[in-house]
């Protein structure tokens, strides 16, 4: 093949996979956590509050600390324990877990009531946290596989719902979208749909690195969150790739995060009530990303 033709072959050849490659709709406009007041050592997870702050777990420094879209330190809340994963609660309290643990917090940051999970060791690790109505949910290690515990609102009652869950890298979410449970089995590369006796009413996810709906690496996804219309978001550390699921089922590239590192490691993510912002957890940069898009519908 002559010159020409081989450039224009290839031409076309790059046109087709560029056909073919997904583009993001969201991408990267700033960081929260960059400054002396706001960073942190270890992020661990976090959730939005209803006034839209970011509430962080910070178990290098065991805080938790609230801070502004704009990056500016409104609170910090010292534990007696190290925090693994917090969820707000529609009073204005949360949750949080740490070691075999679990505590109330009041909007101020104020323990209000802790409970111990019958998990084992006291330094199991508690990755998980969700609130559906009165119920309170927390998953945490038990041996070498995960189990998650149905608390009543007050921390009591203690029922382990759902046991032998795989998870890698001390990572082994839940969440909800207000009605069911959702569990994040990253070491079967899917996402289980629980009541809250935790019998199975669904599951997505499949272990498939050469396609979109797929997740490849050792352990994906790591986190989910949910958005407005049904809409549901998952986040992976292996690319740092994030993926909008519809009600219906499709899938979108949402966002490839630029980072210090990517593989295998805790990440977490939420959403802004229209999905124009996502806020995506870089544990290793130590930071977290705003990723700006357009909103649903749009």
């Amino acid at each position: 093949m002559n010159r020409p033709l081989l450039i224009a072959a290839f031409s076309i050849a790059v046109a087709i996979a560029s056909a073919d490659t997904p583009v993001p709709t969201h991408q990267q406009t700033r960081k929260i956590g960059t400054t002396k007041a706001t960073e942190s050592q270890s992020l661990s997870h976090f959730c939005l509050n209803a006034a839209g702050d970011i509430v962080a777990c910070d178990d290098g420094d065991d805080v938790v600390r609230v801070i502004t879209m704009s990056d500016q330190l409104k609170a910090t809340w010292k534990m007696p324990f190290a925090p693994h994963a917090i969820a707000a609660r529609a009073d204005g309290t949360y949750v949080v877990t740490g070691p075999a643990t679990v505590a109330l917090l009041s909007p101020g940051g104020k323990i209000l009531k802790t409970a111990e999970l019958p998990v084992g060791p006291k330094f199991s690790r508690s990755p998980g946290a969700a609130v559906i109505k009165d119920d309170i949910f927390v998953c945490s290690r038990a041996g070498t596989s995960f189990s998650v515990f149905r608390f009543n609102k007050e921390l009591g009652d203690c029922k382990e719902i759902i046991r032998g869950l795989r998870g890698c890298c001390g990572c082994q979410d839940i969440g909800t979208d207000g009605k069911d449970l959702y569990v994040v089995e990253n070491a079967r590369h899917h996402v289980l749909r629980l009541d809250r006796d935790g019998n199975k009413l669904g599951e997505f996810g499949k272990r498939d690195p050469d396609s979109l709906e797929g997740y490849g690496g050792c352990c994906e996804p790591k986190n989910i969150c949910f958005g407005s219309g049904g809409t549901i978001y998952t986040a992976e550390s292996n690319n740092f790739r994030v993926k909008r699921w519809s009600a219906n089922g499709k899938c979108t590239l949402v966002a490839l995060v630029k980072s210090q590192y990517v593989g295998c490691t805790q990440v977490a993510i939420a959403t802004n009530k229209d999905g124009s912002e996502l806020y995506f957890l870089d544990k290793v940069g130590g930071v977290i990303h705003v990723l700006t898009g357009p909103a649903l519908g749009k």
